[in-house]
């Protein structure tokens, strides 16, 4: 039996939603069970993004599985690429690009030392198509219609014959939109509407070549359309990484991606659903009217983690993990830091996380302009996305989590296992099942900001209870170890019965 844990694709500034699928990878083979992550999109960093997140081996990519190109890790060929573009050209050639009577007519682009893209011109100066590279081999080409509007794009195999054609229309604006998507697999030529109908037929190859697969979905906007038109008839169980309702409440709205799940349950295109905490899967359980509703820790702490002295970290060094997003209510902190920073004048604040995502690109601007208004560049920083942040929890008094909602907060516990004290409020999910409330840290009533600049004050003004924290956080972040987590995810297969 294989477990399959589908997301979008692997990124090397990794979500906690790629951390959590790879450290599952790892929990699955240790216990002698298949596992393997698949990526529905196309990923340029599939080659970096695997070896930081020790996935190498272990990943489907749905392109790659139709291409089948062979990737070539010496940067040397790439050269012997641009050679043959370019000089095959006739055209003159300088600095990358080719000219014909003064105009560019073919431009390279590199990307992380490797050949990325090729460009090609007409004598108008219109781009007609464009050569993308992966790795040392050709993968897909875009073509272009004189407006710069895709038309096709083409997806070749190690031999460079087309496999999977997209084409597009124009759609208003004279945007292109996804009309037609064609692929050519076992000397057939399949035609399908859509991106769900293409990802349901890759899954169901996928599990018709292991007829006891189990599919979990990770990301449902990419996934869930899929699993209700597939054809093959096995286990799939959706993971939920965030709150299930708008406003992160047992009442609250549910989220449109989420608001088809009870239907599928009842109609077998879903099997099951498996939450990060226990108030979670008992919500769940009750939204969607299942008994198939699991809570399994979306992640696990590290063993043998070295215990740092209270003395050893840096005083009043406060730290916030999480991407700087409006749900993320860093605000408050902000406001926090900034009253207490007259009283406590070695106080510094530093965020990390990724610093803008395409789903909210106003927030980041917003919390630097406010830092800088309120005058406080001196002792409040935004230091981006750190890969491991193993020194800066051991360095740290305090982390703290002011977020609207949360399906687990991942940050807590990893600040919890270096023994890194916590504040955060007291929201759904995940907070109160991670802290133990003045015992490693404190909770807080969910958005009360004064409550919040109190129990901050408190804190900073008492050294030797954060020091008793730190020293608790140790013990209680092993609630979470690679046993517990490991015994979670055995209960539950015996349950749904796919223990092999």
């Amino acid at each position: 039996m294989a477990h399959y844990f589908i997301t979008s694709e692997e990124d090397p500034n990794a979500s906690a939603i790629e951390i959590a699928q790879a450290q599952r990878i790892k929990l699955f083979n240790n216990f002698g069970q298949e596992a393997q992550i698949i990526e529905v999109r196309y990923n340029f960093w599939h080659s970096y993004a695997q070896k930081i997140l020790g996935t190498e081996g272990k990943v489907i990519n749905l392109y790659q599985y139709f291409q089948s190109l062979e990737f070539k890790e010496d940067p040397a060929i790439d050269r012997v690429l641009i050679n043959q573009i370019l000089q095959n050209s006739g055209y003159e050639v300088k600095n990358s690009v080719a000219y014909r009577n003064g105009k560019v007519r073919i431009k390279i682009e590199m990307r992380t030392n490797r050949l990325y893209t090729a460009s090609y011109y007409d004598q108008y100066g219109f781009l007609d198509r464009k050569d993308y590279y992966d790795d040392g081999c050709l993968s897909y080409t875009e073509f272009l219609e004189d407006r710069e509007r895709l038309v096709l794009r083409e997806y070749y195999n190690n031999e460079g014959h087309p496999v999977i054609l997209f084409h597009f229309r124009g759609g208003q604006g004279n945007r292109p939109i996804l009309s037609l998507i064609q692929l050519y697999y076992r000397d057939v030529w399949r035609d399908f509407d859509n991106l769900y109908e293409f990802r349901a037929y890759f899954f169901d190859e996928i599990c018709r070549n292991d007829l006891h697969s189990v599919l979990y979905a990770d990301r449902s906007n990419y996934t869930l359309d899929s699993f209700k038109i597939m054809e093959e008839s096995v286990p799939r169980y959706m993971i939920f990484h965030s709150a299930i309702t708008i406003d992160g409440q047992r009442n609250g709205q549910v989220f449109p991606m989420y608001q088809g799940i009870k239907k599928m349950l009842q109609d077998g295109s879903l099997t099951g659903l498996i939450s990060s905490t226990n108030a979670e899967a008992d919500d769940a359980a009750n939204i969607f009217d299942t008994d198939h509703s699991y809570a399994i820790p979306v992640t696990y702490t590290k063993p043998n983690i070295k215990q740092v002295p209270f003395a050893v970290r840096t005083p009043y060094n406060l730290i916030a993990v999480a991407r700087l997003d409006e749900v993320k209510r860093l605000d408050h902190i902000i406001r926090a830091v900034v009253t207490l920073h007259r009283k406590f004048p070695q106080l510094r604040l530093t965020f990390y996380g990724l610093l803008r995502s395409s789903a909210d690109e106003e927030t980041e601007p917003k919390l630097r302009q406010m830092v800088t208004q309120l005058d406080a560049d001196q002792y409040i920083f935004f230091g981006g996305f750190v890969h491991d942040l193993t020194d800066i929890y051991d360095h740290a008094w305090l982390e703290i989590l002011t977020s609207k909602y949360e399906g687990f907060a991942m940050a807590l516990l990893e600040a919890q296992e270096h023994g890194c004290p916590a504040v955060a409020y007291n929201i759904n999910y995940g907070p109160n099942e991670i802290i133990s409330d003045n015992y490693s840290g404190k909770l807080v009533p969910a958005g009360d900001e004064t409550h919040l600049l109190n129990t901050l004050d408190s804190l900073l003004s008492n050294p030797n209870i954060l020091e008793n924290y730190s020293y608790n956080a140790y013990k209680t972040a092993q609630r979470y170890s690679f046993k517990n987590v490991s015994i979670a995810w055995q209960g539950f297969q015996q349950r749904e019965g796919l223990l092999a």
